[in-house]
Order: C-alpha cells, then sequence, then structure tokens
C-alpha cells in the first residue's frame, strides 16, 4: 500500500526531471529519493518515469495521475496552513525566504536582537533570488524586493523602500580621487551588472549615471559586484544598506533609484504567532533603517 510521502518524492522528480534535483528540492539525499520512488512503484505495481540520459521523464502511467496527486498536495497542505494559522505558541521554527543580498547583508545581523526579544523561536533561511511558492510551504514568511506579488491568498505588506546609490570603497577614493557630479564618472573605473542584471534597474542605473567610464568589472550578481567594489576595483551601484559596511563611501549625495520591499505571507497563516512575530521584527528593523 503506497503512503502520501512517498508522493511527495513522485511530485518533486516529476517537476525536477532528476533525483539529484529532487533530493535537493526536498532537503534529503539522493538515495532516500530513489529509495522512496522504487517503493512506491512496487506498491502501486507500475513504472511511473522511464529512466533516460537527458534526465527522468514520466511514463503514460506517471502522466495520467500527476494532476491527481497534485491535488491531494493541494489538499493537504491547505489542511496544513489552516491548522498552523490558528498555532498561538511563540516556540519553534519560522521559514523566511529573501534574496541572498538582503539576508546576508541587513538581516542576519539583526537575528540575534530577534532572538533576544523571542528566545524560543528559531529562523530557518531560504536565501534566494527566485521567488518560493509559500502555497507549498516552501517558506512562512517572504520578504521580497521590486514588484509586489500577485498570487491569490496572499498578505503583501508594504515595510518600506531599497534605495541604490553609487558607492566605492575608501581605498579607491584615496586613490583615484571623488568624482565630480554631472561628468558621467569620465576618468574612472566602473564595476557593472552582467546576465539578467544587465537589463534590470539596477544594471541600467550604472548606464544612465557612468556614460563616461570604463567598465573593468562584471558580474550576474549583487554579492559579486560588492565584492568587486569593496575590493577597489571600482565604482559600482549597490542597494543602500550596504552603508553600514566601513569599507564602502557614497559616491554622490542622491540616490538613483528605489524598489519597494514588501513582506508576504500566506492567508491561511497570517494568525500564526510565531509568524506574526518575525513579521512584525523585520518590519520594526526595516522601517529603522
Amino acid at each position: 500500500m503506497s503512503e502520501w510521502s512517498d508522493y511527495r518524492f513522485f511530485l518533486a522528480i516529476a517537476r525536477t526531471g532528476s533525483l539529484s534535483a529532487a533530493a535537493r528540492a526536498l532537503g534529503v539525499d539522493q538515495s532516500t529519493v530513489g529509495r522512496r520512488l522504487a517503493a512506491l512503484e512496487h506498491a502501486v505495481g507500475a513504472r511511473l518515469f522511464d529512466r533516460t540520459p537527458e534526465g527522468y521523464v514520466a511514463t503514460a502511467d506517471g502522466d495520467s495521475v500527476r494532476a491527481e496527486v497534485e491535488a491531494l498536495e493541494r489538499g493537504f497542505l491547505a489542511v496544513e496552513r489552516r491548522l498552523a494559522g490558528g498555532d498561538a505558541r511563540l516556540d519553534g521554527i519560522v521559514r523566511v525566504a529573501t534574496t541572498q543580498t538582503f539576508a546576508s547583508v541587513f538581516l542576519i545581523p539583526k537575528l540575534a536582537a530577534l532572538r533576544a526579544r523571542h528566545p524560543d523561536l528559531a529562523i530557518e533561511l531560504v536565501a534566494s533570488n527566485q521567488p518560493v511558492d509559500l502555497a507549498r510551504r516552501e517558506a512562512d514568511l517572504a520578504v521580497r524586493i521590486g514588484a509586489a506579488p500577485k498570487q491569490p491568498n496572499l498578505v503583501v505588506r508594504r515595510l518600506g523602500v531599497a534605495r541604490f546609490a553609487q558607492y566605492a570603497a575608501a581605498s579607491y577614493l584615496a586613490s583615484r580621487g571623488t568624482p565630480r557630479s554631472g561628468t558621467g564618472l569620465r576618468g574612472h573605473d566602473v564595476v557593472g551588472y552582467g546576465g539578467d542584471l544587465a537589463t534590470a534597474p539596477l544594471g541600467r542605473m550604472l548606464d544612465e549615471h557612468a556614460a563616461h567610464a570604463r567598465v573593468v568589472f562584471r558580474a550576474n550578481t549583487i554579492e559579486a559586484v560588492h565584492a568587486a567594489v569593496a575590493s577597489g576595483l571600482g565604482i559600482g551601484v549597490l542597494p543602500s544598506f550596504f552603508e553600514t559596511e566601513r569599507r564602502l563611501k557614497r559616491v554622490g549625495a542622491a540616490a538613483l533609484g528605489s524598489s519597494p520591499v514588501w513582506s508576504v505571507v500566506h492567508a491561511d497563516l497570517v494568525r500564526n504567532a510565531r509568524v506574526r512575530a518575525v513579521q512584525r521584527f523585520i518590519a520594526d528593523v526595516v522601517e529603522r533603517a
């Protein structure tokens, strides 16, 4: 007889196409995924995936049941969220999803204050630049920067604004001097964005304000651009929460642009005491910043 937990592994393989990717999505090792799939196929008496050089491809039997299994998953998750939503305890784990930069630069340094306020809470951080699915309990609470999420059944609250400006290392400015306003950074080296960020608002800000500078380095992550700027390689555009770092100095007084910061919770979890406590703490620190 098959168990619901085995179908979680079936869905993960169907969605990712490999045992290793499914294992990463579920937070287990690859051998566990393979063993649970074998147990499920034995229990139902059918092969659910073809093993091909390109990955795991659902068989006709696998395809025929996927929609029903996903419906079961939605029902199970709805029950889980409903029960969790009424939890009044201020102890346990809260899974928080946000971008890698916001997590490492802004949020993590403040978590000691959260622990002092709520010593029985534990934070499980999901740091990724890809949005999580709150309906599938990939996180309890998300902090997102940019456009407000539009998915149904989400409670979205605006926390504040992340501003962006030009920064350079103090060592760079000491050796190359401070750029004069309105010169397009003529005679200076800049650190730019590549990949998807090259055409994003963050990447375009540098192009608009550094037309006469020489691009000496590009990277497709904010973390890499920050590391290059902090090392003295050149001037770059960064979120303003990097101003707490002593190695960096703002170049020019004005911010070049901004993006709103949102907290996002599934409607079923808005009354959960743990989630509300963490959401309130993050809102407080963003407002003070």
